[in-house]
């Protein structure tokens, strides 16, 4: 019976561990778990395929090269992201996730980091990160910045900080991005759609923080431009 009962902790303790759920910190403060397969699409119908993450801190596309180290890749030129199952484009210089897409226009989700509340009490660096002090804190302590070598980051990954994330959801409408909101849509709708805009958010029961409900919207926007 004490062979069964530690066999099952065991088997219990086990599923613990791979059940948890990945959460960034300040020693690998990335949106993914690991760098995953991807592709940068560039103007010109160029592409280029390497292991790809989305760094934190500016929302910044990072990538490795063949001797396993990381480096930031710049926005121009570059018209998609694809990291894993998951499409991104630029915005305001920010990589977004995309939703859906209709007529060239989208809804998007922004992942940050709420870096302010994670180093707020930290005495002469818990100010507002537009502080200088505080950027100087950051670049010191998060991984990927001054230790671009993944072995090391690897090896001290756990002993970060944990890092809470701000999931933000937007609207991309003639390459004007707005924020996922009643005020902000019914602001780009014509007329016709600012008549109808009440009604419809009573008979769709729009909920701006799911998903569905955007796509519902975003088909609205489409057709009351």
């Amino acid at each position: 019976m004490k062979r069964l009962i530690s066999f099952l902790l065991l088997v219990c303790a086990v599923v613990t561990t791979y059940a948890q759920k990945y959460e960034p910190n300040t020693k690998w403060p990335y949106i993914y778990e690991n760098f995953t397969d991807g592709t940068i699409y560039f103007e010109g119908n160029k592409k280029t395929e390497t292991k790809l993450n989305i760094h934190l801190w500016g929302n910044k596309l990072h990538y490795l090269n063949a001797d396993q180290k990381i480096f930031q890749s710049a926005d121009k030129g570059v018209i998609r992201v694809e990291i894993g199952n998951d499409a991104y484009i630029y915005s305001d210089h920010q990589l977004v996730r995309i939703i859906a897409a209709e007529n060239n226009n989208l809804v998007v989700e922004l992942t940050k980091a709420d870096f302010d509340a994670l180093f707020s009490g930290t005495g002469a660096y818990g100010a507002s990160l537009n502080s200088s002090a505080s950027r100087d804190l950051s670049s010191l302590e998060l991984g990927g910045l001054d230790t671009p070598e993944l072995g090391r980051m690897l090896q001290e990954r756990n002993d970060g900080r944990d890092i809470s994330l701000k999931n933000q959801y937007l609207f991309i409408v003639g390459g004007r991005q707005i924020a996922a909101n009643k005020k902000e849509v019914e602001d780009i709708l014509n007329a016709e759609g600012k008549k109808e805009w009440k009604t419809f958010l009573k008979t769709n029961k729009i909920k701006w923080k799911n998903e569905e409900s955007l796509k519902t919207v975003l088909s609205f926007i489409n057709q009351h431009q």
